[in-house]
């Protein structure tokens, strides 16, 4: 397996979102022009580490995956996406072919728009530095 990071992470939850809804635009940040019905918009809110024996630890990424509808307040179309949303990115494949289970799904509607809060944990591994073997002396 290749080294899973958080932008492979971020990678995958855009990548997921594109082939379920191909005909809308996916943002990764800060959108000051040009948003449409429909879109999504996808920011890293939140990430944590805690050190495990030896030399893994556990990460988690938390993202708001922010849905604009297609009609102002439409309440609808938020309900159906987020209904929809947990097959689309409840298993992510990232770009170097890890799969990484989403844990945590919470959605919420403000000011219009549907924010799904959704956890990616995962593991991970780093290989300890130097030999690991000792020398040794045959007498």
């Amino acid at each position: 397996m290749a080294e899973l990071d958080y932008n492979q992470i971020f990678d995958g939850v855009s990548l997921a979102l594109h082939r379920a809804f191909p005909a809308v635009r996916v943002h990764g940040g800060t959108v000051k022009q040009d948003l449409k019905p429909g879109d999504f918009n996808v920011l890293p809110i939140a990430t944590s580490e805690t050190v495990q024996i030896g030399t893994r630890a556990q990460r988690s990424i938390t993202f708001d995956v922010i849905y604009y509808p297609p009609d102002t307040g439409s309440r609808e179309a938020c309900l159906d996406m987020q209904h929809q949303l947990p097959g689309v990115i409840g298993t992510i494949t990232t770009p170097n072919g890890n799969k990484v289970h989403c844990l945590k799904f919470e959605g919420n509607i403000t000011d219009d728009t549907l924010h799904c809060v959704v956890s990616y944990p995962h593991f991970v591994y780093t290989m300890p530095d130097g030999d690991a073997m000792e020398t040794l002396t045959i007498l």
